[in-house]
């Protein structure tokens, strides 16, 4: 095993790669190879690891060049133990191999200036998956400053962006990593250097396929230095799927990773397989897979889009508290002396289409309130229940350390948003759902932080919001969502975040489908009745909207 120490793997984001996977990424790289080199090959492995990439690697690498050629490999560890392992299983596979694996972090020798390893025909990796927050600010800092990136990011943006500057000009790097950063707003910057720096020849994503145990979902990516063209990135992706459609049978699911279809693998999972081509989504800049059909398909639902949903609210997500079992519970009456300040609270619990589930009623102790039409904290200590319980859970609060660094009180909730919001008519959405749920909300209750809220613009009516229920909670809506951002999590589940939702698009509302729409929204609210025979003829509704 590679480390021992769970933590230090946790902390560091240490991910084994499987021998099939590493395999595959090796054939990958090198059947992208323009021209191998005469004298000497030089591979590089950020983070070697247990060095299952380099063995793969270099094990396909042998049966396609003579012995003549010799070849060097340089590798970053900061673990001493596998350093030593690592170098032995190299050195007892391959006793002709050079090898240096430095016990160092990568990228803190780059940091530093030490850039002298020169250049690669090869470079492999499957870096850690972290957040360059978690190294703490000033490592961050100095990372975001050497490779030019903003705001949140993980550290393996900054492993692919220094790839590219330690490639040959005939140099190929392939990468295993997460696929998160093809579409979140934060991977932007990162997107943008890599489209604009490298030729993308390949992308795999490999999305719910649980190839190897990690919290993330894993893609590949393949590049050489150069600069990306449309129309010229090959991009697979595979995601489960729960029908009952034709399968092909396949042991494992690289032996058909180059099809398209449907696949059964032996555990009985089924898989659906599909090849494009990397599209970037214009108004985000997130990458796709793009197919003739569906880039069809999308020119026609944008004819027939009135405007976005960013272009009729807000949208904003519900208070994080970062103590809930402190202030959020649903049996608060089991507290001798109940706090004053419990308000309602909405949460994924109440989730539902179009209607909410109305049985979870859970509370939420807010020190908030609206003052001069802005939002203060309340003094708690006017509150003797209130500063009674809290006082019970001082300790716990006065340990949220970044409550203390914004110069908070140590009873305050991490993200309370504006109380005076909750007053407004609004869209409530869930997080991560399999099919889309979004329910109108008037009670006036505050939302938490597993859902999103659309607060509705004042120059939007009521039937703005209504026909945007119908199309939201449409299986249209989840066509859209699959076709543009191709971005499943997990067992089919999709997540619904805000720069996602803000691109769903809405019809003409003096349209007579659009009418007929809204009309049904609204006695599907009144009436609290969203039945099998409502939600079937709303979904025929929207679909012919759009075509």
């Amino acid at each position: 095993m590679r480390y021992t120490n769970e933590s230090y793997v946790k902390n560091n984001g240490i991910i084994y790669t499987p021998q099939a996977m590493a395999d595959y990424l090796s054939n990958l790289v090198l059947n992208n190879t323009r021209k191998l080199p005469k004298n000497t090959i030089r591979v590089l492995d950020p983070a070697i690891g247990d060095g299952e990439l380099i063995i793969s690697l270099l094990s396909q690498l042998k049966k396609r060049i003579s012995e003549n050629i010799q070849i060097s490999v340089v590798g970053f560890e900061t673990n001493k133990s596998a350093i030593n392992t690592t170098s032995q299983r190299i050195m007892s596979n391959f006793p002709n191999v050079n090898i240096d694996i430095k016990n160092i972090d990568f990228i803190e020798f780059m940091l530093n200036g030490k850039n002298k390893i020169g250049l690669f025909d090869y470079v492999i990796a499957n870096p850690p998956y972290v957040r360059t927050q978690i190294l703490g600010a000033d490592k961050a800092q100095k990372i975001s400053n050497l490779i030019g990136l903003t705001g949140r990011v993980d550290l393996y943006y900054a492993f692919l962006i220094l790839a590219e500057t330690v490639l040959s000009d005939t140099g190929i790097a392939g990468f295993i990593t997460s696929n998160k950063f093809m579409s979140i707003k934060a991977g932007s910057t990162v997107r943008e250097k890599l489209f604009s720096n490298t030729h993308l020849i390949r992308i795999v994503d490999f999305g719910d396929t649980k190839i190897f145990n990690a919290a993330v979902l894993p893609c590949i990516i393949i590049f050489r230095k150069g600069i990306s063209l449309p129309a010229q990135t090959q991009f697979t992706s595979v995601y489960e799927i729960f029908g009952e459609e034709k399968t092909l049978l396949s042991n494992n699911i690289f032996d058909v990773i180059d099809t398209s279809g449907f696949v059964s693998l032996l555990n009985g999972r089924k898989f659906e397989i599909k090849q494009g081509i990397l599209e970037k989504n214009e108004s985000s800049s997130s990458w796709r897979l793009a197919t003739h059909d569906s880039s069809f398909w999308l020119k026609k639902v944008n004819d027939k889009t009135w405007k976005k949903f960013s272009e009729i609210g807000k949208i904003k997500v519900g208070i994080k508290t970062t103590a809930d079992n402190v202030f959020i519970r649903e049996n608060w009456n089991m507290e001798k002396n109940i706090p004053e300040l419990l308000f309602p609270l909405i949460t994924h619990r109440n989730a539902g289409q179009i209607i909410p589930n109305k049985t979870q009623k859970w509370q939420v102790l807010y020190p908030y309130a609206i003052q001069d039409n802005k939002k203060i904290t309340l003094n708690v200590f006017e509150y003797p229940n209130t500063i009674k319980y809290l006082e019970k859970h001082r300790e716990q609060l006065e340990q949220r350390e970044y409550i203390r660094k914004a110069n908070r009180s140590w009873f305050e909730i991490w993200v309370p948003q504006n109380p005076l919001l909750w007053q407004n008519k609004k869209i409530i959405f869930r997080d991560i759902t399999d099919k889309p749920q979004f329910w109108f909300d008037k009670s006036g209750a505050i939302v938490n932080g597993d859902c999103y809220w659309i607060d509705i613009l004042p120059s939007m009516n009521d039937d703005i919001l209504l026909l945007a229920l119908a199309v939201a909670n449409s299986s249209f809506i989840e066509k859209y969502y699959d076709v543009k951002f191709n971005n499943k999590i997990y067992a089919g589940k999709r997540r619904f975040m805000t720069q996602y939702v803000s691109d769903f698009p809405l019809p003409d509302p003096s349209l007579p489908l659009s009418r007929e729409a809204i009309k049904l929204v609204n006695k599907i609210i009144q009436t609290e009745n969203y039945d099998k025979e409502s939600r079937m003829k709303l979904d025929k509704i929207v679909e012919e909207m759009f075509f």
